[in-house]
């Protein structure tokens, strides 16, 4: 699974919001024009700067992002451009992590609550369920079913989300609550580490077998079972 770079203001290179490529931006400043003289005098007239945005221009695809300068945010495209197949994902699961992406450079509060409610949805449907995300959260971790990059990852969710410090996190995952510096970004990678394991690679392997057990099959062989 390739690492995605988030797009962040006045960042060199990351993963374009318009093409989704990794790529190198150019960055420049807003101009305001007289629209007038623009539209009916075809006459370009300066008429100072727009503090307030600036620009980033995809090398690869040549197309222009628009931002906030005081907030460092995207204000266009408004569109998730993390690239992760969610092909084989379940619908709840994969629309609520599509919406905390979207959300993610306008509001991380907002983001993070969408990511944990997805993150509590998912362990309980894998069967780890409990009163709280925190109870939840330990469950999978002491399974020994997970990977330790998962396992380390999902228990940096409770460290950097300080849940004892926000209870509701815990107990209400879907509150919009303050977040930490970088929680909600985590958040969003380790539901994908979580996707990938319990969805993507179990329907790569199916597909797999399935086309092994078709040669066999054909040969006479017989099939894995």
């Amino acid at each position: 699974m390739a690492e995605q770079v988030i797009p962040e203001f006045d960042k060199a290179a990351f993963n374009c919001p318009r093409c989704g490529a990794f790529a190198n931006q150019e960055w420049f400043l807003a101009l305001a024009i007289d629209k007038f003289k623009a539209e009916y005098q075809n006459v370009t007239s300066q008429m100072g700067t727009i503090d307030e945005y600036a620009f980033s221009k995809c090398v690869h695809c040549q197309k222009v992002s628009i931002w906030n300068r005081d907030k460092s945010s995207m204000i266009y495209p408004k569109s998730n451009n993390r690239v992760f197949d969610l092909s084989e994902v379940p619908k709840d699961l994969s629309e609520d992590y599509q919406e905390a992406c979207l959300v993610l450079g306008d509001s991380p509060k907002a983001s993070s609550a969408l990511s944990r409610r997805c993150l509590q949805a998912l362990l309980r449907e894998q069967g780890f369920s409990d009163k709280s995300l925190f109870k939840e959260i330990q469950l999978a971790i002491d399974s020994g079913k997970l990977p330790s990059h998962i396992t380390e990852s999902l228990d940096a969710i409770r460290n950097i989300g300080n849940f004892a410090a926000h209870p509701m996190k815990d107990t209400n995952s879907g509150e919009v609550l303050p977040v930490e510096p970088g929680e909600a970004e985590w958040n969003i990678e380790t539901l994908e580490f979580l996707f990938d394991f319990f969805y993507v690679q179990p329907a790569k392997t199916k597909k797999r077998k399935d086309a092994l057990n078709q040669k066999l099959k054909s040969i006479g062989k017989p099939e894995m079972k």
